[in-house]
């Protein structure tokens, strides 16, 4: 007959904490009466599932939690972060955990503390910070063990520690500060890790025979490290896989050595990003561009905002049904007032024709009579208005265009003086909001109707003293304080 569980001496347990059987190690792990010693031997067991159930372990001790923060495994350590009966030291190593689930685990279980999150911050920016807090974030998690080893105030003799590091990413920071070999480049293109093969991709000459293997490699880290590297020969080209990956090919697609036989087979990526970066490029032959143009709105768009862009592309695409592409047009500085003139055929273009500096003044003069208040608007605004179509607008019907004439940098004072009497208050505040608003006009705006109107008065930096002392006596509280503040320097 079994024994019951409970009854269980110290030697049965370690009996069961030495079983081929997972499933009996597990009960040893989270029986209660096991034995420290017994447990300690458990958190280096080869099974995961025994160490996550250790992990698990409520009343798991310091010593047993220590070993298991330190675990290979993911899955260990995020138990250990969210335990609760782990300490500061031990949060701070899982704070800075190589693995950022393992860091976000730890963070929601307790909140880091500001000076640590500060220090660990000006490691991250090689800021100077004191030799103590190198220190201390040198025994800490893989994050932090990368974070010092790439701080320009690292001494050499931690950099040949981390060189042995657990942690790749320690091992190949510390091994790149400390300057590689010919020889250990060469080990490092036959690394298993792609990063260490990257490393070797971005230093190595072109002439080592490793680089065909390189060149080959189907890892995209390895492949972008000899793309980015600027003296990449062009005759490599044919040597890098015919399908690269979508990385890969965006780096091709703006790579300006690039062969025409590739740009030409990019010229028909199915993924519309990387048309786009080849559109993008610097220089664009007259086959190619034609080949873009007729891709869809989001290539054509790129094309739109190239300086180079032909007129006749500029014309066409001014009257596209595409709100975003006809904006890019807009925007491009090749424009001309004959092309404006061409767009304002499309009722949808008139408001940003209204807004452009190069718009001719007769067109102005067409769209200041617009029956859509926001081109008029636009009309009141733009600085190529002349001023006898801003005192037609200074009349308009609705404020917003009336607002938008006092805003107007030529604005002359004849009709700011009118404009200060204006009916509603916002085209009088508009006025008062006016970096050059006269002394006269605010004096008379003090005494506004509106407090809106007073407080901008207030507010304004050319208000004199005289007028701040009497507006610090407004009925208004808002005005009375603003003004008060003024006076008082603030």
């Amino acid at each position: 007959m079994k024994r019951r569980t409970a009854e269980l001496n110290s030697d049965d347990l370690q009996t069961l904490a030495r079983s081929a059987d997972e499933g009996l190690r597990v009960k040893a792990a989270l029986h209660p009466r096991t034995p420290l010693a017994t447990l300690l031997s458990l958190a280096a067991d080869q099974a995961i599932g025994v160490r996550r159930a250790l992990a698990r372990r409520m009343d798991a001790s310091r010593e047993v939690l220590a070993q298991l923060a330190r675990d290979p495994t993911r899955a260990v350590r995020c138990v250990v972060a969210a335990h609760p009966g782990c300490d500061e030291p031990l949060r701070r190593l899982l704070w800075t955990d190589s693995d950022g689930n393992v860091r976000a685990v730890a963070r929601h279980a307790a909140a880091i503390p500001r000076h640590f999150s500060d220090d660990l911050a000006r490691i991250l920016r090689n800021e100077a910070v004191p030799a103590s807090v190198l220190a201390e974030f040198a025994e800490l998690g893989g994050q932090a063990r990368r974070a010092v080893a790439s701080h320009r105030e690292c001494p050499r003799g931690w950099l040949e520690r981390f060189r042995h590091d657990a942690d790749a990413a320690v091992r190949l920071v510390a091994e790149t500060r400390m300057g590689l070999s010919l020889d250990t480049l060469r080990a490092f293109a036959r690394h298993r890790s792609p990063s260490y093969r990257a490393a070797a991709a971005a230093s190595l000459p072109w002439s080592d025979a490793n680089m065909t293997a390189l060149l080959a490699d189907r890892q995209e880290v390895v492949l972008l490290a000899l793309l980015r590297r600027p003296d990449f020969p062009t005759a490599f080209f044919d040597q890098i896989t015919d399908n690269p990956s979508r990385a890969v090919r965006l780096l091709l697609a703006t790579h300006e050595a690039l062969d025409a036989a590739r740009l030409h087979r990019l010229l028909r990526d199915p993924l519309a990003e990387v048309r786009l970066r080849v559109a993008q490029r610097r220089v664009l032959s007259a086959e190619q561009f034609e080949a873009l143009a007729n891709d869809d709105d989001w290539v054509k768009r790129e094309l739109a905002k190239r300086p180079d862009c032909p007129e006749p592309w500029l014309r066409q695409w001014i009257r596209a049904p595409s709100e975003l592409l006809r904006s890019a047009v807009f925007r491009n500085p090749s424009v001309t007032p004959d092309i404006l003139v061409t767009a304002s055929a499309l009722r949808d273009n008139h408001r940003q024709i209204a807004e452009h500096p190069l718009t001719p003044e007769p067109l102005l003069i067409q769209l200041a009579d617009s029956a859509d208040i926001f081109v008029r608007g636009a009309v009141a605004n733009n600085p190529s208005t002349p001023e006898r179509v801003l005192r037609q607008l200074a009349r308009d019907a609705d404020s917003y265009v009336r607002l938008h004439v006092a805003r107007h940098e030529a604005c002359p004072l004849s009709l700011l003086l009118e404009l200060e009497h204006d009916p509603d208050f916002v085209v009088r505040r508009h006025v008062v909001w006016r970096p050059d608003c006269p002394l006269d006009t605010m004096k008379r705006r003090a005494a506004d109707e509106n407090v809106n109107v007073r407080y901008a008065v207030a507010d304004h930096p050319r208000a004199t003293a005289a007028l701040l002392s009497g507006l610090a006596r407004d009925e208004a509280l808002s005005v009375r304080e603003r003004a008060k503040e003024r006076l008082r320097g603030s």
